[in-house]
């Protein structure tokens, strides 16, 4: 069995200062992250150190609980004995340590001590090994490592007696690539200046690369990533996807009153904000496999279409009779074959309802929406053709 041990003790405790553990990152304590990083790596049971159970650590306990994982927290070492067997592997973080979840898990492959250059390092507060070498705050021990903590005091920094101890016995050293420290993915205790350009870049790698060939798709996408880093973890979180509901509700009521220039409007907002929530969810998602999407979100995600669908229809000459739904039927039919069928590049493009709310919205105001939803059709269908053509 795999364990996780995290702890929430301060190093170095200051009045008034937010410990290590408990600093935001994201929308999630640092110790969190921990946790989340913990989970990737298979462990199935989490033991943390603390002091007083404080509604951090109940917090994190929740987290993992969620996660189905069996979490305790200990105040003396000697409680970890009880948990950890010979057999077990013992994952190890120091606290306040937030290393670069890639690189730990391409390196964690078996038991090792992870170092860091000790000349940067060293000044930036981690643990010396030797003259070229200090603790990175991650390794992964075998479990017959804790056995000789019940040695020593009780006040014992544990992380830091396991790491002495685990070399002691033979426990190999992976070095960790100076980059992680020069190019801020690997921090520990880091200042609030220092984790909030690390969580910028963080969360702007977490977005999709959408080229503006779906330029909708691309300003909400970035749109979304950026909001993200100012809503993780707060009660605004869920503010754009309410948005999204909220103009579609309008969409609808615009659409019955006879104002479908204005209903369309509100339909392409609701695909700009139902996107921009997408991304902060998969953002606040990460780490968290078992947590529940939104499931206004996935209401949303079936409704742009026949919205769009039905303002068109109203929009449409009563003339027609029943050849009105024609054309948005054939248009969104087609949209839909090219996004499952189009080269990738080019699915975006299909998909994008916000390029094709900003193309409707004032056609119609002008009266010419269907027609140029009509000219859409057209333009879609010829794509195709001229793909598979050029594909021979």
């Amino acid at each position: 069995m795999r364990i996780a041990l995290l702890s929430t003790l301060d190093r170095n405790p200051t009045p008034g200062r937010v410990r290590p553990a408990f600093a935001n990152f994201a929308g999630a304590m640092i110790v969190e992250r921990q946790l989340d990083l913990a989970i990737k790596l298979g462990v199935e049971r989490v033991a943390c150190l603390v002091d007083a159970v404080e509604s951090e650590v109940v917090q994190l306990q929740h987290r993992a609980e969620r996660a189905g994982l069996k979490f305790r927290a200990i105040r003396r070492p000697d409680r970890l004995s009880g948990m950890v067997t010979a057999d077990d592997e013992l994952l190890v973080f120091a606290p306040g340590v937030l290393p670069d979840d890639d690189a730990v898990k391409s390196i964690l492959e078996r038991k090792t001590v992870l170092a860091l250059p000790a000349d940067l390092a060293v000044p930036l507060g981690y643990e010396r090994l030797d003259l070229e070498l200090a603790w990175a705050g991650v390794m992964l021990l075998p479990g017959v490592t804790v056995e000789r903590l019940s040695d020593l005091p009780q006040d014992v920094d544990v992380p830091s007696a396991l790491m002495r101890i685990a070399l002691q016995s033979g426990t190999g050293v992976t070095r960790v690539e100076r980059d992680f420290l020069t190019e801020g993915k690997w921090h520990l205790d880091p200042d609030r200046e220092t984790l909030d350009l690390r969580e910028k870049e963080w969360i702007a790698a977490q977005r999709r690369q959408i080229a503006f060939r779906a330029p909708g798709l691309a300003v909400a996408e970035r749109a979304g990533a950026r909001l993200a880093r100012d809503l993780l973890g707060k009660a605004g979180e869920s503010l754009p996807a309410i948005l999204a509901g909220l103009s579609a509700i309008g969409a609808l009521g615009a659409g019955v009153f006879g104002y479908t220039t204005f209903g369309l409007g509100l339909t392409t907002l609701t695909a700009l904000f139902a996107h921009m929530a997408g991304v902060v969810e998969r953002v606040s998602r990460l780490g968290r496999p078992n947590a529940k999407e939104n499931p206004l979100l996935r209401v949303l995600d079936y409704a742009i279409d026949p919205i769009f669908v039905v303002l068109l229809l109203i929009a449409a000459p009563a003339e027609l009779g029943f050849l009105g739904p024609f054309v948005p039927l054939v248009l969104f039919g087609l949209l839909h074959l090219g996004a499952r069928h189009a080269s990738k590049p080019w699915r975006a493009t299909y998909m994008d309802r916000i390029l094709l709310g900003f193309l409707l919205t004032p056609a119609a105001f002008f009266g010419y929406s269907l027609e140029m939803a009509a000219a859409i059709a057209l333009l879609v269908l010829a794509t195709r053709f001229f793909e598979r053509f050029r594909d021979g």
